[in-house]
């Protein structure tokens, strides 16, 4: 038969044919092995994906080299129900937390509710520009956009006592004041897509502090009218951040409308990455580009919470003083019968507060006597103050009481001034354990 043969059928011929001949001759052509080595092989999974249970299971029986996904849903429950077992949990495992499934529009998860966890994987819709994208951009940019970056030192020690939800001040952190003062700013651009006011633009200014629940705040200066090219703004603010090494600032142009205020400019910088001084600030655009010749002129000083001053390392744990303790107060509601159930609340609690920062204090003064900074934990300053237990002829200078609750030490003879203030420094450190211990199984009242 004779007719039109396209390209197509031709093929579709060949196709059949080798299928044929290869179903003819099964053995003609022998698959080719590679002999593996099986220990190498596994290491190209460095990581093993399993199913969570929960926590104390995980404590049992899961491996460090396991990672679990978490759904933001039940990230966001374990964070909000269980933040410390949360926090602990991520100092021995991987945890991934990707988006909700009903987050059909890609918008995003606050990423800053995850890494006060200690997550170290929080998947972002990066199609999405917005607060949640700035706060992911700004954070990594401390480690220039790529790898990961160091979690605050209390989120690491084997022995801490971080919350994450906590809405008062870290233990063994001391809090830092950042003082903020918005000048000026300069050539600032229309808003993109509003035509409904021409060219006029009037500019204000939003200072936002994202970290733990204590530190979130925010402030706004003064709108300035019809100047979008030299505003004067010269308002001052001031902030406590109780966790630096989570914090970030964000600093938000708006312009002022009747109809809906609109977008002009922002930048995010993480607190530890703060330059103290007159500073210009470059704005970017809602998608993360750079505005030319748009930006802010600000003062930033930062002082500890005591005053004088900055501490010279700034993120690590600076200690307080007694005169320095914030004690919870009661407010008198003048109902002479819950008043009066309150009033005996108040020694105790003012108690509980001297506990805590004689522990921190003392536990600060113990890393130091051992050489070791702020980051080490506890086990690590015993590994090395415990060559100087020993003399020159090798007897013992201190020796361990294990048969307490708590290891003790007891001084043997004559020994070094820095070794009866380490002996004396741990000691306080035992007392305060101890009497917390017994608060909390209500031994102490």
């Amino acid at each position: 038969m004779e007719g039109d043969v396209t390209d197509e059928d031709e093929g579709a011929e060949m196709s059949q044919r080798m299928g044929k001949e290869n179903m003819e001759q099964p053995n003609s052509a022998p698959v080719k092995r590679f002999q593996l080595c099986k220990e190498l092989s596994e290491l190209v999974s460095i990581c093993k994906s399993v199913q969570f249970k929960e926590f104390q299971v995980s404590f049992q029986v899961q491996k460090y080299w396991e990672v679990c996904s978490f759904n933001e849903v039940l990230a966001s429950k374990y964070a909000n129900e269980n933040p410390g077992d949360f926090v602990n949990y991520n100092k021995r495992f991987l945890a991934r937390v990707f988006p909700s499934p009903m987050r059909i529009d890609s918008s995003n998860m606050n990423p800053q509710d995850f890494w006060k966890c200690g997550c170290q994987i929080v998947a972002m819709n990066f199609q999405t520009p917005g607060l949640m994208m700035d706060l992911n951009i700004g954070w990594f940019s401390q480690n220039g956009n790529c790898g990961y970056v160091l979690r605050p030192a209390i989120m690491r020690e084997e022995v801490s006592f971080f919350s994450a939800n906590t809405k008062d001040s870290v233990p063994g952190v001391s809090p830092q004041l950042l003082h903020i003062k918005i000048i000026s700013g300069q050539n600032f651009p229309k808003p993109k897509g509003s035509g409904a006011k021409g060219d006029v633009v009037d500019p204000y200014v939003y200072v936002e502090i994202h970290g733990i629940p204590a530190d979130c705040a925010e402030q706004r200066t003064k709108t300035v009218h019809q100047n979008g090219d030299t505003p004067i703004f010269d308002e001052s603010f001031e902030f406590q951040i109780n966790l630096p090494e989570l914090a970030m600032v964000r600093f938000v142009v708006l312009d002022d409308d009747y109809i809906g205020d609109e977008f002009i400019g922002q930048y995010t910088i993480p607190f530890e990455c703060l330059q103290t001084g007159y500073r210009h600030v470059p704005l970017q655009s809602l998608t993360g580009e750079v505005l030319a010749h748009a930006s802010l002129f600000v003062h930033v000083a930062i002082t500890n919470r005591r005053g004088g001053g900055k501490p010279h390392k700034r993120g690590l744990s600076v200690r307080k003083g007694k005169k320095s303790r914030e004690y919870a107060s009661l407010r008198t509601l003048w109902i002479k019968t819950v008043d009066e159930v309150f009033k005996n609340a108040q020694p105790p609690i003012r108690d509980a507060t001297d506990l805590r920062e004689n522990m921190q204090n003392a536990v600060v003064s113990f890393k130091e006597l051992c050489g070791l900074s702020s980051v080490a934990n506890l086990m690590q300053c015993m590994v090395a103050v415990s060559p100087r237990f020993l003399g020159p002829d090798n007897t013992p200078l201190v020796v361990l009481n294990l048969n307490e609750q708590y290891p003790t030490m007891e001084l043997q003879g004559i020994v070094p001034e820095v070794l009866k203030k380490i002996v004396t420094t741990y000691d306080t450190v035992s007392r305060c354990v101890l009497a917390r211990s017994l608060r909390e199984r209500g031994v102490l009242s």
